[in-house]
């Protein structure tokens, strides 16, 4: 027994766990301030803030049950259309402002259009409110001047203007999370994938920072608040559950685990790298970015759902490394929860959460008028009884209707073990929500009060003159006009062994032509929209392509990004073909792609109406598609990883004696990107670094998404590898060299690998 104890009372080791860091990053410090040298000036669409107040206007109604008195108002197909409106206003305006911080490198830009947006919903709320309280004030004062006075409706509209202004924070609170719910909707939905693809994860705010409840209130200890949203504490601060007692306990049991040690060696480094970026910097917490990720929670204690998948693993026969696992961490949680219980118990909080939760299906019968701690104090504290019994009948309510807080006595009294430390763990994630929220809230609120909406012409009209004010327009109030040209990205793929694929077919009564135009040619075609490219050149075994970059169109600013994505879906498109042929006995294609940029614009010259590019990425794009002859040969029968490799036959200074790419390179159904390239993608779109195993080596590979102009999004995989320095005659390698390449992978594995280590 004494060994047992001393097992369950020394802390688990957490770092095991797959356990995940909670990050908010959303500060406003390096934008400018505006006219009133304190706040930051900004200006929404009016056509949002119309949208936004259609929106709530019918939410109101909705959430205040008033809809017999507003008929036009409350139609479910116009609640929906209003939804939709707003998701697509929303989008619009939010997209912009992701694209002018792309545009500026400054993703604040991309917080304050969220801040504010945040902003102007909460005021839109408030207004609708005193709205309908003022539109039904008016519609009771017309009936009464009306000469068809019927005092029954009379006395029906009246009891509904007392019961909207009795509940005004449950009405303000339902219509604001719903409204919050939709913002949240429009981030993970429409906007989500575009922010991954430009920012860094700690710099997009999680999906759950605005679907916050403490947004909604101006006192975020509502005991009506944490019954409906979160889980009932205690507001006094000598009562044994107050929000700074439960805190600490919390904070203190897992600071004795390994997870706390290792948070307080490493704090003063995690600081200073993430001075903002981190929760643990703003709130000064080293705890909460793993206490705040609410999926911690359950990885770190619930032994109940992980012993149920060790039974369903083990009926399932599943490798002895999983059930191994699944033990491992059964008994982890089993520990970490028993240590907790055994500490809240004899801070005598278990019978107050068992309460909390035992009391949620019947409180509502007594409150209003009673407040829910009072109802939880019946519960658990026999001598407060009697001055509840005596309240309830001071308010003329019948004491009789108290069986069902009776049969609940009865259920707190009977709870097992079990059932405790399953409310235990509930309350855990419960409370650490609502700190989570807490905590969020303040951060949001700090930053709204930052914040001026502008909506007055003499005002904006200064801000706009001096260059102090943020814009967020809808597309249809840019002004459209052409935009110069001011770098362009050039594509070409060549087809390899086209000489004797024309005359196999040739040999055989076929033509190539309509065979290249079928397979190659007119399939690729149909996708260049898409990537926003266009022709260059073709010829009969080869095509270049161009994507042009404009100004003062962030939108438009992928155009590394799209040709690698538009070149790996060449390589598809070709590969399908394919399969096809072969299937026919028919030759199939091999490409070579070489996709190069310039931070310039092409020259253009005229043969009539026909106008031709003049660019020096054109040469070096064919450079990177071409394959020479002898290695093809050479590695024709080798099984390959990679589809490209890049050597080089001469000496350094010849290398540098010249503009043009002398290497030799290995490129059969690869795509070469070269440097400057790579280096605009890694501005154009976030990329994020892994390493993958080959043998005895790793190959250092970036992984990010790529925005299509239809909205959609592609991976994209780039492997970085030295160019190989090799004697010219016998091909043995000398060594790397210090030059680097750069392959825009298509192997299905390596995408395989990327997903499951991201």
């Amino acid at each position: 027994m004494l060994n047992l104890l001393s097992v369950f009372s020394k802390p688990p080791n957490l770092t095991s766990l797959p356990l995940k860091r909670y990050r908010v990053n959303l500060s406003l410090d390096r934008l400018v301030i505006g006219v009133d040298g304190i706040h930051i000036d900004v200006h929404i669409s009016p056509q949002v803030r119309n949208t936004v107040k259609r929106a709530v206007s019918v939410l109101m109604i909705k959430h205040s049950r008033s809809e017999r008195f507003f008929e036009d108002d409350h139609k479910r197909e116009r609640r929906e259309n209003e939804k939709f409106a707003l998701k697509h206003m929303c989008t619009n305006v939010l997209l912009g402002g992701i694209n002018k911080a792309k545009s500026e490198s400054e993703v604040q830009i991309d917080f304050l259009g969220q801040v504010s947006l945040a902003k102007m919903v909460l005021d839109e709320i408030q207004t609708a409110y005193r709205k309908l309280i003022t539109n039904l004030e008016m519609l009771i004062r017309d009936f009464e001047l009306s000469r068809n006075y019927d005092e029954l409706e009379w006395l029906k509209m009246k009891e509904k203007l007392t019961e909207i202004k009795h509940n005004q924070k449950r009405i303000v609170r339902s219509v604001g999370e719903e409204m919050f719910q939709t913002l949240a909707d429009v981030h993970t939905q429409n906007l989500k994938n575009i922010r991954e693809s430009n920012f860094p994860a700690e710099y997009i705010l999680p999906d759950n920072f605005f679907v916050n409840p403490t947004l909604h209130t101006n006192n975020v200890a509502d005991e009506f608040l944490l019954m409906d949203a979160y889980v009932l504490i205690s507001q006094g601060s000598e009562e044994p559950d107050n929000y700074s007692r439960l805190k600490s306990i919390v904070d203190d049991l897992i600071r004795e685990t390994d997870l706390g040690r290792e948070n307080n060696a490493d704090t003063e480094q995690q600081n200073r790298e993430t001075e903002e970026a981190d929760i643990s910097s703003a709130y000064g917490n080293a705890l909460d970015p793993w206490l705040m990720e609410i999926d911690n929670i359950d990885l770190m204690f619930n032994c109940f759902h992980t012993n149920m998948q060790y039974k369903k693993a083990k009926k399932n026969k599943d490798p002895k490394t999983v059930l191994l696992d699944l033990k491992s961490r059964t008994r982890i949680q089993e520990k970490l929860l028993h240590l907790f219980y055994r500490k809240f118990k004899k801070s005598r909080l278990i019978n107050l959460i068992v309460a909390a939760y035992e009391m949620q299906p019947v409180y509502h019968n007594y409150c209003p008028p009673l407040r829910p701690a009072q109802i939880r104090e019946y519960l658990v504290k026999r001598g407060s009884r009697k001055s509840m019994v005596r309240e309830l009948k001071r308010r003329k309510l019948n004491v009789d209707t108290l069986a069902p807080l009776h049969e609940t006595i009865r259920q707190v009294k009977g709870c097992s073990t079990r059932s405790k430390k399953e409310h235990l763990l509930n309350f855990l994630k419960d409370f650490l929500r609502y700190h989570r929220d807490r905590e969020n809230g303040r951060l949001l609120k700090q930053a709204m009060e930052a914040i001026n909406l502008i909506t007055d012409e003499k005002t904006l009209l200064l801000s706009k003159k001096n260059r102090l004010l943020y814009e967020y327009p809808i597309p249809e109030e840019l002004v459209k006009e052409d935009k110069p040209i001011i770098s362009h990205v050039i594509l070409k793929a060549d087809i390899r062994g086209s000489i004797d694929i024309m005359h196999t077919m040739m040999a055989r009564g076929i033509n190539p032509a309509s065979y290249f135009s079928l397979n190659f040619f007119d399939p690729i075609s149909e996708v260049l929209g898409d990537y926003d490219a266009a022709k260059v050149f073709i010829e009969g075994d080869a095509i270049i392509l161009s994507i042009f970059e404009n100004e003062d169109t962030a939108q438009g600013w992928y155009s590394v990004a799209r040709a690698c994505g538009l070149a790996v879906t060449m390589l598809n498109i070709v590969r399908q073909y394919n399969a096809k042929n072969q299937e026919h006995d028919l030759p199939i294609l091999e490409l070579g792609i070489g996709i190069c940029y310039k931070q310039s614009p092409p020259a253009f010259l005229f043969d009539g109406d026909s106008r031709i590019m003049i660019s020096h990425a054109i040469s070096l794009a064919d450079r990177l598609s071409g394959c020479d002859k002898s290695l093809r040969k050479y590695f024709k029968n080798q099984d390959l990883m990679f589809n490209l490799l890049v050597f080089q036959t001469v000496q350094d200074e010849d290398i540098e004696a010249t503009a043009d790419d002398i290497s030799l390179r290995y490129n059969v159904n690869g795509i070469e990107l070269e440097a400057e390239g790579f280096a605009k993608l890694s501005r154009e779109i976030n990329l994020r670094s892994i390493l993958y195993p080959t043998g005895n080596n790793e190959q250092k590979l970036y992984t990010g998404k790529v925005p299509t102009v239809s909205g959609n999004y592609q991976h994209l995989v780039i492997r970085e590898a030295a160019i190989l320095k090799v004697n010219p005659l016998t091909m043995d390698v000398i060594g790397p060299t210090s030059r680097k390449y750069y392959e825009v992978c298509t192997q299905p594995a390596i995408y395989e690998f990327i997903d499951s280590h991201t």
